[in-house]
C-alpha cells in the first residue's frame, strides 16, 4: 500500500534503512542514485510527485552528451563565457516521478546540469540558492569554488534541510517564487517541497535530494530522511572518489 509522508513514523524510516542494502555493490554512482530514488519513492509513492538526486561534478567529469547539454544551457543563459574544465554542475544523477519521461536522467530538459558558473547566477535561481542557503553554503565561495571548497577536499560541512511548506504560495525575500516551475507545481499538485543536503568527507562533492509532495507535510516528520541521505553517501563515498560516477566509465 502507498505510504503518505504526512504520515510517516519512525518504523517507516527504519525499514527504508534496512532496504539500503539495494545500492551496494553498484558499479558507479548513477545507478546507486537510481535505485536510491526508487526505493524512497516505491515507499512513499501516495505522497512524492518527483524524486531527484543530484551532485556537483566538475565539467570535465560530465560524459560528452552532458557536456554538450551544458554548452546549450550556457548559450540560452549568457554563462558560456564563466564555463571552464573545473566549473562545477549540478547534476542530477537520479529521478523518479509519475510521469515515465521523469525516471530517467537523460529526459530532463532544464535540470540535467546546472552549471554553478558565479555566485550572481545561482542567486538568480530561487530554489537552488535557497537550497545552498539552507546547508550553510555561502554562495560566494561558488566565485572561489578551487581554493575554498576543491582545495579542502570534503563537502560534508555543508549539511541541512530546506522545507518549503507551499510550493505555489511561499517566496523568497526578493518576492520570487520559491519554486520557480510554477507550471509543475500547478499542474501536478505540488504542495510541500523538500531539499535535503549534505556532501562526501572524502571529496569536495555535494549531494542534494529533492523532493515535491502532493500534500502538506510538517519539517520533523520528514527529518529522519537526512539520515537516508547519509547513508546514500556512506555507501557512493568509494565510488564518487575512484571517478566512478555515470554508467558507462
Amino acid at each position: 500500500m502507498a505510504k503518505r509522508m504526512s504520515e510517516a513514523i519512525a518504523a517507516d524510516f527504519e525499514a527504508l534503512s534496512t532496504e539500503m542494502g539495494v545500492i551496494s555493490g553498484c558499479p558507479c554512482a548513477q545507478t546507486a542514485a537510481q535505485r536510491f530514488v526508487d526505493l524512497v519513492y516505491g515507499w512513499f509513492s501516495g505522497s512524492l510527485v518527483l524524486l531527484r538526486l543530484f551532485i556537483t561534478v566538475r565539467h570535465d567529469a560530465l560524459q560528452e552528451e552532458d557536456r554538450l547539454f551544458v554548452d546549450g544551457r550556457g548559450r540560452a543563459t549568457n554563462t558560456s563565457h564563466l564555463i571552464h574544465d573545473a566549473t562545477p554542475m549540478f547534476t542530477l544523477l537520479g529521478s523518479r516521478g509519475r510521469l515515465p519521461e521523469w525516471n530517467d536522467r537523460r529526459t530532463s530538459s532544464h535540470f540535467r546540469c546546472i552549471p554553478l558558473a558565479s555566485a550572481a547566477f545561482v542567486a538568480s535561481l530561487s530554489m537552488l540558492s535557497r537550497q545552498l542557503e539552507s546547508v550553510g553554503f555561502d554562495l560566494g565561495l561558488i566565485d572561489d569554488w578551487e581554493t575554498k571548497v576543491a582545495s579542502t577536499g570534503r563537502a560534508d560541512r555543508y549539511r541541512g534541510m530546506l522545507h518549503i511548506e507551499d510550493a505555489g504560495m511561499d517566496r523568497d525575500d526578493q518576492g520570487r517564487m520559491i519554486v520557480p516551475r510554477q507550471d509543475f507545481v500547478a499542474a501536478n499538485g505540488v504542495r510541500t517541497t523538500l531539499g535535503f543536503g549534505s556532501g562526501y568527507a572524502g571529496h569536495p562533492t555535494l549531494v542534494t535530494l529533492f523532493a515535491f509532495t502532493n500534500e502538506t507535510i510538517e519539517r520533523p516528520t520528514v527529518e529522519p530522511l537526512t539520515n537516508l541521505l547519509e547513508a546514500f553517501i556512506s555507501s557512493t563515498e568509494s565510488l564518487v572518489g575512484q571517478g566512478r560516477i555515470f554508467e558507462g566509465r
